[in-house]
């Protein structure tokens, strides 16, 4: 997926170690890569490797050494020329709605943006924590609504001079379109592994579940897909907020009343959906919502800067949730 920064698995097998080193010594040490454990959120786990550091040049020889092998552990490389928001880090949390998995129809949501909490910089890397956008502990962290963050896209598209897209002239359509083409490539690959009824846990054919996704975007206004998220922190801390999960609430209660009115019955066509409100559809029995027309530059520039000289800050305490 052009979505997902490139990768390598650690901890799977050796071949992904090996090409790893092999990126290093085709010029990718020359930019900063993320050192990611599996399993965990709240920023814990993660590690900024500087460009050209030690920390960064050892991680093939300690991945085949095995000094991973006790959480799964990915290296990624991370995202440079990153749009910021008052020269500060974020990410955008959307949500999607599986309404049914027999079959499987995944729907999305708009949500909201995540900013950080200090000034941010590509080029120094000497400091894991001021690369996060939550869970900092250096302050309170901001928040900024959908709307809010349509008018941001829409100020650096003129900055930047670009008038039209794929999606038309609005750069939040472009944007939000990229994030629902990721979701529903996730979707696919997924689906016959994470998207089935389990009987174990549940005596019937069909469930429904309720999710978010994080992103953040480049000065291209192209789309990274950091992760998926179960727990997608509700906190009520903004008025906007309590708006937004009405919208997500009294929508998700509408589309769960007409699946399962149509399954009951059967004599109608599960789609088109006639009361989704503000969702939208990208996955729907096989068929996946794709961005056509959208190409990306993918020769994207890399990150320099210093590395780190101190250890890293002791690891966070766990908190409720992740928001």
């Amino acid at each position: 997926s052009v979505y997902i920064p490139e990768s390598y698995m650690l901890t799977e097998s050796e071949e992904d170690t090996k090409a790893f080193q092999e990126r290093l010594d085709r010029g990718g040490s020359t930019t900063a890569w993320l050192l990611k454990a599996g399993n965990v959120n709240q920023g814990r786990g993660i590690t900024v490797l500087a460009p050209n550091s030690e920390e960064l040049l050892e991680v093939p020889e300690k991945a085949l050494a095995n000094e991973y092998s006790d959480e799964d552990y990915i290296v990624q490389k991370y995202v440079c020329n990153e749009m910021t928001w008052n020269r500060r880090k974020f990410d955008v949390r959307v949500f999607w709605l599986v309404a049914s998995l027999d079959p499987l129809v995944v729907l999305y949501h708009d949500g909201y943006v995540r900013i950080g909490n200090s000034d941010y910089s590509e080029t120094d890397f000497s400091n894991t924590v001021a690369h996060l956008t939550t869970h900092t502990k250096l302050g309170a962290e901001g928040k900024a609504t959908f709307a809010e963050f349509e008018e941001a896209l829409q100020e650096l598209a003129i900055k930047q001079g670009k008038t039209s897209f794929p999606a038309g002239r609005k750069a939040v359509d472009h944007v939000r379109n990229q994030m629902k083409h990721s979701i529903a490539e996730m979707i696919e690959i997924f689906r016959h592994k994470s998207f089935v009824p389990d009987h174990r846990i549940l005596p019937t054919d069909n469930s429904f579940s309720f999710y978010c996704a994080d992103f953040i975007l480049d000065n291209d206004l192209d789309v990274w897909f950091l992760e998926p998220q179960y727990g997608c922190g509700l906190d009520e801390d903004y008025y906007f907020r309590l708006e937004m999960h009405a919208s997500l609430f009294n929508g998700m209660v509408d589309i769960f009343e007409e699946v399962w009115k149509k399954q009951e019955e059967g004599t109608e066509k599960l789609l088109p959906l006639k009361m989704g409100g503000n969702y939208e559809v990208v996955y729907a029995d096989g068929l996946s919502y794709s961005y056509d027309g959208y190409e990306r530059n993918q020769n994207k520039p890399g990150c320099t800067g210093k590395s780190r000289k101190h250890p890293e800050p002791e690891q966070q305490e766990k908190e409720e949730e992740d928001d």
